[in-house]
């Protein structure tokens, strides 16, 4: 009998996600000619575990007690561990685009689960918010790829950026990275990359990796222009992006002259908890002088608070505005936050280490550290989504980084079989009770 999605999701722990990264990892081209002393699966393999289990450091994780190197052969498969040097040495020469597609694969998954279905928006559309990130930021080690910033005092800031892209939606709480595009100097060019050529190429490789998907894609004001704009529709996806009336004067200048002439619409309301609401919107402008076929609705929104705050937003997007609908398009566009708020945040301070330098090598290292590190958050927020016992967990834990704490204390110190009794034996540890059929 086939199994219904609330039955699968049960089913989802992390043994099998760790499974899944596992196997797909090992689809990746060795560089070596030859392997002498480790395998190909136990370098690719630790390098995934160390941001699994949010070691801070390359440094931190080769020190292994005789627990850890027995769980890491257990839970990880791991047979044998090499040195920092040596792991940096061969992950740096592994091209990171290889690892998109693992980002598809789960996503996939929240389908196969039925996920999806809670994240749909708009005539089904899935929201994609697209944002930059810096992960990497020195004045002393850099490699040939790093941006590079020259200072008035003579010295020079290197850094490396990537674009990325995550399922979110206003209501619902986890967010699952889609795709990533590093932002760092391109081969033989001698000048930085920027933010809009990897949008270019991000978005290039979302519609292959998401082409049967109907996606809503939220964006700052940056990629308020025509290329940027024509590239979604060409992929038949809708857009909501901000507007700012510095960067997108021709816009703001039609919707005023509109506005004056009685030809916008407006509407108003207060909510059970004081605040006011109130929407300005039209249809139909042209974008700008250079890319009037690029055709776009405009809402301005503005949010009054009991405390008498204001904030002001606005976006111009492909989607007819209505008033039935401006209010769904107004969360739709805030939630763009949370690609910085719920990923890049977490990343950052919740126990990933993101802003780490885990390694800066002579090719691909930095990214593909960064793209590692995505998967394992990536796998850390489906099973958020479907195990009950982690959420319990958190809760007790009250913060995630007292839980990977927690977490990874029993593994560098206690002996198991498997993630499900890792987790069984956290929560005890915070006097959590599991219901019988708990996974």
């Amino acid at each position: 009998m086939r199994k219904s999605q609330k039955e699968l999701r049960s089913e989802i722990d992390q043994d099998y996600l760790v499974d899944r990264v596992r196997k797909k990892l090992l689809t990746l081209v060795d560089p070596r000619n030859r392997w002498i002393g480790y395998t190909f699966h136990d370098l690719v393999m630790s390098g995934y575990a160390m941001f699994h289990l949010k070691y801070p450091s390359v440094n931190r994780f080769e020190t292994q007690t005789a627990s850890e190197k027995t769980n890491l052969k257990e839970l990880f498969k791991i047979e044998k561990l090499c040195s920092d040097t040596q792991l940096r040495s061969i992950l740096d020469q592994i091209d990171p685009e290889c690892l998109r597609e693992l980002y598809a694969e789960n996503f996939k998954l929240l389908q196969d689960l039925g996920i999806l279905k809670g994240y749909q928006s708009i005539k089904n559309h899935l929201i994609c918010s697209i944002d930059g990130v810096q992960h990497f930021c020195s004045k002393e080690v850099h490699c040939e790829q790093c941006l590079s910033k020259e200072h008035s005092n003579g010295t020079v800031t290197y850094h490396h950026n990537m674009l990325c892209a995550a399922l979110v939606h206003p209501t619902q709480r986890e967010v699952f990275i889609m795709g990533a595009e590093p932002i760092v100097r391109q081969d033989g060019q001698t000048k930085n990359d920027c933010e809009l050529n990897a949008g270019t190429r991000l978005l290039k490789s979302l519609s292959e990796q998401y082409k049967k998907y109907k996606l809503l894609i939220v964006e700052d004001a940056l990629y308020a222009n025509g290329p940027h704009l024509r590239q979604i529709v060409d992929n038949k996806w809708q857009f909501v992006v901000n507007i700012k009336p510095k960067s997108q004067k021709t816009l703001f200048k039609a919707f005023e002259m509109r506005k004056k002439r009685g030809a916008t619409n407006y509407c108003e309301w207060t909510d059970v908890v004081g605040t006011t609401h109130r929407f300005w919107y039209a249809n139909n402008f042209a974008l700008n002088e250079a890319s009037s076929d690029v055709r776009v609705n405009v809402l301005f929104y503005e949010e009054e608070l009991k405390n008498g705050k204001i904030q002001k937003f606005s976006w111009a997007t492909s989607i007819k505005l209505t008033k039935s609908n401006i209010e769904r398009i107004m969360r739709i566009g805030r939630s763009r936050w949370k690609i910085e708020n719920q990923t890049f945040n977490t990343l950052k301070n919740q126990g990933y280490e993101f802003s780490h330098n885990f390694g800066h090598g002579f090719k691909h290292l930095t990214t593909f550290f960064a793209y590692l590190m995505l998967l394992a958050f990536q796998n850390d927020q489906v099973f958020q989504r479907c195990n009950d016992l982690f959420n319990k967990i958190w809760v007790a834990a009250k913060t995630k980084v007292k839980l990977w704490e927690t977490v990874k204390a029993v593994f560098m110190t206690r002996i198991i079989s498997s993630f499900y009794d890792l987790y069984i034996i956290v929560a005890n540890e915070f006097e959590v009770k599991r219901n019988e059929n708990s996974t």
